[in-house]
């Protein structure tokens, strides 16, 4: 099981091409494609959209069926540096919402042919390096500086992805379509980018999961968790968020003793800073 969210038809098209997905009846707002048990979607673009539409899906879906499905985010990107080259893919495994300044940590994909990461920030309008291009926010060199490729959809992706589907299930990958130069892609150009990739990328997307069936987190660390976490009044936000990370953890490291924050530094948590500090912390160390 498996889907694919795309902001534009152009950037779907080879693929539905390639799956042959036929228009799903639903009385929802976005465009879903089917083929057996593969779903092609459409939000249009800008983060809102994006996420709108995961959120439209995830509410077709069964809980025990999202568990099992792999989620992804295709599509182009604009590249801040010139050595990226255009039609370069890339796998993104850290967003930034520009806007918030919130940033994300997709999981990384361990066996995929396309080796390359980056990281990639969201923002609510087209970006330019020139100046005074209409319908585009122009940025400095350096306000740009330590970002690689921007999109106008992935941060809203993430976050309301992961609100319905596991966090190791998800993913985005992200094809250079420009240098910020201030003009719209052409249709037939973003279909000819998204095509060369697709034929490698698609054996990789239909394929299961390969902890599709598998999730001892409830039975066999949550119980140890729940006694440590037992006087941390942790919010439910923030429980939901650990139980992600602790089976992350698990999936990379299915053999490894759980790591723990240091119990001794619980008598210093006198703040809800101190607090989010600690668990961020703890988070960190399960994502290494």
């Amino acid at each position: 099981m498996s889907a694919l969210f795309f902001a534009v038809l152009s950037e779907a098209k080879p693929w539905l091409t390639k799956l042959q997905a036929k228009p799903l009846a639903h009385s929802g707002k976005f465009r879903i494609f089917q083929k057996e048990s593969h779903y092609i979607i459409i939000s249009g673009t800008g983060k809102l959209s994006m996420a709108l539409a995961v959120s439209e899906f995830s509410h077709l879906l069964s809980k025990e069926k999202r568990n099992q499905m792999k989620v992804w985010n295709l599509g182009i990107a604009g590249a801040n540096s010139s050595e990226l080259s255009l039609g370069e893919f890339f796998w993104i495994h850290k967003i930034t919402d520009f806007g918030s300044q919130r940033d994300f940590y997709p999981d990384r994909i361990l066996n995929s042919q396309f080796k390359k990461e980056t990281n990639l920030n969201t923002f609510d309008r087209p970006i330019t390096k020139e100046r005074g291009i209409d319908r585009f926010l122009s940025l400095t060199e350096e306000e740009l500086q330590n970002i690689n490729l921007v999109d106008m959809e992935g941060a809203g992706f993430f976050e309301a992805a992961s609100l319905y589907f596991p966090l190791e299930n998800i993913a985005l990958g992200k094809v250079v379509s420009d240098h910020l130069e201030g003009k719209f892609c052409q249709t037939e150009d973003i279909e000819t980018m998204m095509a060369k990739v697709t034929d490698d990328l698609f054996e990789e997307w239909i394929s299961p999961l390969p902890w599709a069936h598998v999730d001892e987190i409830d039975s066999i660390d949550w119980p140890s968790v729940e006694t440590f976490i037992q006087n941390l009044r942790l919010t439910e936000t923030m429980r939901h968020d650990l139980k992600k990370s602790i089976r992350y953890f698990r999936l990379r490291h299915p053999h490894s003793q759980l790591p723990f924050p240091l119990e001794s530094e619980k008598i210093n948590l006198k703040t809800k800073t101190d607090l989010k500090n600690y668990f961020d912390q703890w988070r960190e160390i399960l994502h290494v």
